[in-house]
């Protein structure tokens, strides 16, 4: 049970250095908070009994709306796929140490037992 617990604290001790030794600089973060969609919504709809010039003025408007909320979204999406791209090999390296721990960690216990 004593060579046990050594194991373990040896292996934390070694792993613990080996991470901290690893370290690689994360992506950054934006400095500043994301500013929100500023696309202009279209008033309320004129209703059936407006002329077909404000109807139309107003499709106009809602489907500039919609498209300028499109591009938005396309904007941001591509800047968290970005940051998500640069993370992937740290969340490989983790899980890749993760899974050698557990060997490991595996190993030292079959090893104490015997």
């Amino acid at each position: 049970d004593a060579m046990i617990r050594f194991l373990l604290a040896a292996a934390f001790a070694t792993l613990a250095a080996s991470a901290s030794a690893q370290q690689a600089t994360p992506p950054a973060a934006p400095a500043t908070p994301i500013a929100p969609a500023t696309c202009e919504k279209p008033g309320d709809h004129p209703g059936r009994l407006a002329t077909d010039t404000m109807r139309r003025s107003w499709t106009r408007n809602a489907n500039a709306y919609l498209d300028c909320l499109k591009k938005y979204i396309g904007e941001q999406q591509s800047a968290y796929n970005s940051y998500v791209d640069k993370a992937k090999p740290h969340l490989d390296a983790a899980n890749g140490a993760i899974e050698e721990y557990n060997k490991a960690v595996a190993a030292f216990k079959a090893a104490a037992e015997n």
